[in-house]
């Protein structure tokens, strides 16, 4: 029994960290879901290492709407162009876009999705 527990141990921990949630809510307040041009993205103010405030912006890579579903691909975001009601929630370990994406029926579908992988660097989002 003691093998199996050292076995399974490490496999979790290696688990965990494979999972790279999003951390930048935990220093960013006012983060939204917000149009960059064409482009998806969250717009936040992200404190910097000396305590200021900034105004600061980062695309959403590799989201798509797949019949009606949010999936994560390596192409550029589109899911905004068939999705609305989009938004963002989050907890202290992730952050996760909800919206409501056309299905090929013509239907909307709620949906949601982990955004990982985003950071406060200085003040500032980043991948």
């Amino acid at each position: 029994m003691k093998l199996l527990l050292s076995l399974c141990v490490p496999a979790a921990i290696l688990s965990t960290a494979a999972l790279a949630g999003s951390s930048f809510q935990n220093t960013c307040s006012n983060f939204q879901f917000s149009y960059l041009g064409n482009d998806a993205g969250i717009t936040a103010t992200c404190l910097t290492s000396n305590g200021d405030a900034n105004q600061t912006s980062i695309v959403i890579r590799g989201i798509s709407n797949q019949n009606g579903i949010l999936t994560q691909d390596g192409a550029p975001s589109s899911f905004q162009k068939s999705c609305g009601n989009i938004g963002l929630w989050s907890d202290l370990r992730s952050v996760t876009l909800t919206a409501n994406c056309r299905a090929p029926n013509g239907e909307f579908i709620e949906t949601s999705i982990e955004i990982d992988g985003i950071s406060n660097q200085d003040g500032v989002l980043s991948y």
